[in-house]
């Protein structure tokens, strides 16, 4: 099963992916396999992105100018290439600079699908979500909250969680304790999906699954999703494994 037909993502889509514990990996994937499947896309970051992970994805483009920017993003897939990243800047040797989500509206026509990674989670497995969080174009048709399997049972450190306090605050789940079913479910429904627009269709995407233990935490992970609402989830065993396995509950 490809990943990018689990999260139900077709031409014309517009697709922002959230949370912590694998975007950068789904984002890969997903390109990928948009690529095999005769498709064009346009990577965005609407924060940072490494260059190293840009590179992995096409080739990188950047300019501050909404106009340029498109420009040489079009000459880029008009020479044939599958996909292309966009960015303002490079911001060190190391980062990307990510681009305003308006301008992601005159972007989007260039490529069959467009990417966006809509915010950072410093490479924890989970995270909360600050007020300002997601930085979401108008454009977006789906929101992908992502979390790793493996903040389920930990405990809630700055090891394990991206801007912990956050978490604590939402989940009610303080420093130390260990992370429930529940409070994954709830950092990704309420906060990485918290404030997504009514017409904006969502997704999650549990990462680290293996059949075992961890399918069966995921499982139970899945059902909290339900009972908030998210109706579609997707397991993988991303970013372990390339290509990944995907399951659906």
């Amino acid at each position: 099963m490809k990943l990018y037909l689990a999260l139900g993502i077709a031409s014309g889509d517009v697709v922002a992916f959230v949370g912590a514990g694998g975007k950068s990996s789904a984002i890969l994937s997903v390109a990928g396999e948009l690529a095999e499947a005769g498709m064009t896309f346009l990577t965005a970051p609407t924060t940072k992105m490494l260059v190293s992970e840009a590179e992995k994805l096409g080739t990188l483009v950047t300019s501050e100018d909404t106009g340029q920017l498109r420009t040489k993003a079009e000459q880029t897939l008009s020479d044939g290439a599958s996909g292309v990243v966009v960015g303002s800047g490079l911001l060190s040797k190391n980062r990307v600079g990510g681009v305003e989500p308006g301008s992601i509206t005159s972007l989007a026509s260039l490529a069959d699908v467009v990417l966006i990674e809509a915010d950072g989670s410093r490479r924890r497995p989970i995270k909360g979500t600050a007020d300002h969080e997601p930085a979401l174009p108008d454009a977006a048709t789906l929101v992908v909250a992502v979390g790793n399997i493996r903040a389920f049972g930990a405990p809630v450190t700055e090891e394990n969680v991206h801007r912990p306090e956050l978490f604590s605050k939402l989940t009610g789940t303080g420093a130390g304790q260990s992370i429930t079913a529940r409070a994954f479910a709830r950092a990704l429904a309420e906060g990485s999906l918290g404030n997504i627009p009514d017409n904006v269709r969502t997704a999650a995407l549990i990462t680290g699954v293996h059949p075992g233990k961890s399918m069966a935490d995921a499982s139970v992970i899945t059902r909290e999703l339900w009972r908030f609402g998210v109706k579609k989830v997707v397991l993988t065993s991303l970013p372990d494994e390339s290509p990944p396995r995907i399951w659906i509950p």
